[in-house]
């Protein structure tokens, strides 16, 4: 059977439409989908309890890839005062649901803290050396804790167990800046965190 010209056309559209909404449904599955705050009913990681009493979640959020969950994450802050600073202890909470390889995680930090800190190509180097020497493969249910003490320095967990710990404040500010600095790539999930509105993809 012998389609006409306009038939021909019109099936040439209608694809046309297909595949540009099917674009569109791709970008926006990679944008972090925000999720309701935490619960206080919800438990802070026992690894916390030695840098303060009473972890409260400020929010959380889920990072999304074409549709495919990545994590769950949740901004864990000790004490009564919900108000977030980098100038005070915080934790990122990561949940995975599904497998990464380490040198992963360490490759996307690295492309993150380029773009975002001010340091020296020289010193964010030196901290892609020590996150490819700290992070490790996971696995869906996984959790990575990760603590900022200002001041101090860095702490991770992994599962509950000491993964590494840094003393280098300039890294600990820098490598959580990718989720909760204003310029970070993900605004939806940072705004989530922060239990904000979202602001404009940067």
């Amino acid at each position: 059977m012998h389609l006409s010209r306009l038939s021909t056309s019109r099936l040439l559209v209608s694809w046309c439409a297909a595949l540009a909404l099917l674009c569109a449904q791709a970008a926006l599955a990679q944008t972090a989908a925000p999720a309701a705050s935490a619960p206080n009913t919800v438990a802070a990681p026992a690894e916390l309890a030695p840098y303060g009493a009473n972890w409260q979640a400020k929010g959380s959020g889920v990072l999304r890839f074409f549709g495919f969950k990545a994590y769950d994450a949740t901004l864990w802050l000790p004490g009564a005062d919900a108000a977030f600073s980098f100038a005070k202890p915080f934790a990122l909470d990561i949940r995975y649901a599904t497998a990464i390889k380490g040198r992963d995680i360490a490759n996307t930090s690295l492309i993150e803290l380029q773009r975002i800190s001010t340091s020296s190509p020289e010193q964010i180097l030196a901290w892609s050396k020590w996150m490819e020497a700290l992070f490790v493969d996971v696995k869906s249910g996984d959790q990575l804790v990760g603590v900022h003490l200002p001041g101090e320095g860095a702490r991770f967990f992994i599962n509950g167990k000491l993964l590494g710990e840094t003393a280098d404040t300039a890294f600990s500010e820098a490598f959580f800046k990718i989720w909760l600095d204003p310029k970070t790539k993900r605004p939806e999930l940072r705004a989530a965190l922060l239990s904000q509105a979202a602001e404009p993809r940067r």
